[in-house]
């Protein structure tokens, strides 16, 4: 008998053995999710659902007016109802007296990501997936969700200090791809076929209808699974039990081209953590290894082993199988990159950046003692990795570079062997894959003079004030005292002033509302007038020096902002060097700099500095001017504009002044 068309009365057996054994992993999901979350987390988690499903103003979330967003599909009857009111959440009578599920405004709702995973922790996110039914919302109705939604947010980021992400999305649009909004265009860069493949692999069941996926048979071949999905809505015998059910969509065996774009997204996404990104890129190239067990997806291989999920039984978790596959990859196909993917699982494993050695007993302790055991780690060794927080900055800076440019060599060769297509593609793709192919540029560039990343852990630490010290002979370094801390810690060092004031930007570490900028020299900083300004001056022109929108990415860069620094010499001899601060629009700062013969008549200086800042080509370049010296020079930096007049439309004497725009002003 063909996999796809078996009897009705045979088939609604598999489907019910399909459906416990689901229920069965779910269980096993959620437990693991409540080992590590805290109390007042826990109870956050388990309200967060009842909030969605009522509305009362007593209760956060509460959205007055018609028509209600509200209610999720047979919630009165899932566990977290039973569990919430069992804890005394939410009382009984607070919940709706009519069925929800006359109209849910929710059919199914889920969560995604690292709950009930290997890689919890306590400053895990909690991601929702929203399902609705696009046809039965008006404008007004989805607006009301939206609100009731942001409500939620504001509510958990304000009383329990807990970002949470709902994304709305539409029953159908899911089912065919889609991830446009409810009434606009689809823009996202994100690789759709991964995406699914990542929610079918870690979504945990909260409330609603369960996703048809999770009863099917898995690893079916190209279009065998929209066939399955038609015959058996069309069956009156099976429709009792799947009216609990929703279809969201098939996930196919990636294509060489798609293969690149998931490299790519998770290249982009490195910036926030280059372990996370190198495992799964990694996952994403053995796909094209050729071999079935390879190339079989990994949601599918997981579904294979829903009835075998145990307690405190490491087998089941999602990240389980990724690093079996990527060690399995490595193992096949690239022996020398095999040390590297096992740092990274290791760190994985100990919450990187902030390693330690997971709880006692628990299964994530049990894998890691496992891999130990089998790479034939040293005490030695074990005691190095686990010991990363007290690395040296340069070390965990090195390792960073290394989880990068093995993602370069792999775009690299993804990139080769991906066919060139002949098909026209659809303006919207070819806008978005011009836009992530330019981000993953822009993250790869290893240009000279770049600004360069800092450590992943350092992004993440907390400083509360910065000191700016000039160290003879001609190098800048940057200090900062973390919050709560009393030692100075020497973060970086730099050629240029300007140099420590991109770094700084470039790796989100000043806090203008958290933290102090201070610059220790002699000389003071000039702007455009006598009286001297704080180096937070420097950092508000640059302001924003990333791209607001991706819409920056679009086209190749170009530069948009220049600060000039002239720094002014010990003796009263004028400009004796000057700093450069490029900024393009992709987001990338260069630093440059120039030093001056004083020998020169200053009207030569001020023409040498022109020609340089001309070397920096583009239209609409914005300029700003900084003077470093014991006073403020009035006429150096109207002479080097009058300079640069032609290119910067900077009023000369004997043309008539132009009225500056409003919005110019501004």
């Amino acid at each position: 008998m063909d996999q796809e068309t078996p009897p009705e009365n045979t088939l609604a057996a598999k489907l019910e053995k399909m459906k416990s054994a689901f229920s069965n992993y779910n269980v096993v999901r959620m437990r693991e999710a409540l080992r590590y979350l805290s109390g007042p987390k826990l109870k956050l988690f388990i309200q967060i659902p009842f909030l969605i499903h009522v509305n009362q103003p007593k209760y956060p979330g509460f959205v007055p007016g018609k028509p209600e967003a509200c209610g999720i599909y047979n919630f009165e009857n899932s566990g977290f109802c039973k569990e919430g009111l069992k804890q005394g959440q939410m009382p009984a009578a607070a919940l709706p007296r009519e069925s929800a599920s006359q109209d849910p405004g929710i059919l199914g709702l889920y969560h995604i990501g690292s709950l009930g995973t290997f890689t919890q922790s306590p400053q895990s996110d909690f991601d929702y997936w929203v399902i609705i039914d696009k046809t039965r919302f008006t404008e007004k109705r989805y607006y009301n969700l939206e609100k009731k939604l942001n409500h939620i947010v504001k509510y958990s980021r304000e009383e329990f200090d807990q970002e949470v992400t709902f994304f709305i999305m539409d029953q159908a649009d899911i089912s065919r791809d889609c991830y446009a909004g409810f009434d606009t265009p689809e823009t996202m860069i994100a690789p759709k076929l991964f995406l699914k493949e990542e929610f079918y692999r870690t979504f945990l069941m909260i409330a609603g209808k369960i996703p048809l996926w999770t009863i099917l048979p898995g690893n079916m071949p190209k279009g065998a699974y929209t066939r399955l999905v038609d015959r058996l809505s069309q069956s009156r015998e099976l429709s009792p039990l799947l009216k609990d059910f929703i279809d969201l969509g098939k996930v196919e065996i990636p294509e060489q081209k798609e293969i690149l774009q998931g490299l790519s997204w998770h290249i982009c996404k490195s910036r926030e953590d280059p372990v996370k990104a190198l495992i799964k890129a990694t996952m994403i190239l053995s796909h094209s290894a050729g071999k079935e067990t390879d190339t079989m997806l990994l949601c599918d291989e997981l579904k294979q082993g829903f009835s075998d999920a145990g307690i405190d039984d490491y087998e089941g978790d999602p990240y389980k199988i990724v690093f079996d596959r990527v060690l399995s990859f490595h193992e096949a196909h690239d022996p020398e990159g095999l040390s590297l993917i096992k740092n990274a699982i290791f760190f994985r494993l100990c919450e990187y950046p902030n390693v330690k050695i997971p709880e006692p007993g628990s299964p994530k302790k049990q894998l890691l003692d496992r891999y130990i055991r089998t790479w034939n780690l040293t005490p030695a060794q074990v005691r190095k990795l686990v010991s990363y927080p007290d690395w040296a900055e340069e070390e965990k800076r090195l390792l960073d570079t290394t989880f990068i440019k093995r993602l370069a060599q792999m775009y690299r060769q993804a990139d080769q062997e991906t066919p060139p297509t002949d098909d026209s593609p659809d303006p919207i793709l070819e806008r978005n894959l011009k836009i992530l192919t330019h981000k993953v540029l822009e993250r790869l560039n290893t240009s000279q003079n770049k600004i360069p990343a800092s450590s992943n852990y350092l992004t993440r630490q907390a400083f509360e004030f910065f000191l700016f010290r000039e160290q003879p002979p001609g190098e800048w370094a940057l200090s900062g005292y973390l919050a709560g801390g009393a030692r100075e810690i020497t973060l970086y060092r730099s050629r240029t002033l300007l140099g420590l004031v991109g770094w700084m930007i470039e790796n989100r570490l000043y806090h203008r509302n958290k933290a102090h900028i201070k610059v220790d020299v002699k000389r003071k900083l000039f702007e455009s007038r006598d009286d001297s300004v704080s180096a937070d001056a420097l950092y508000l022109a640059l302001q924003p020096v990333k791209p607001l929108s991706d819409d920056g990415f679009e086209h190749p860069a170009r530069w948009t902002k220049i600060m000039v620094l002239l720094t002014a010499g010990d003796t009263d001899g004028g400009i004796s060097r000057i700093e450069l601060l490029a900024v393009n629009s992709w987001g990338e700062m260069f630093e440059d700099q120039l030093r001056l013969d004083t020998t020169d008549k200053l009207t030569h200086r001020y023409k040498t500095i022109a020609d340089k800042i001309n070397q920096y080509k583009g239209e609409a370049v914005r300029l700003f001017f900084y003077q470093l010296s014991e006073r403020r020079d009035p006429d150096a930096v109207y002479e080097i504009k009058q300079l640069l007049a032609a290119r910067f439309l900077t009023n000369r004497p004997d043309t008539p002044v132009r009225k500056r725009p409003l919005l110019d002003k501004l």
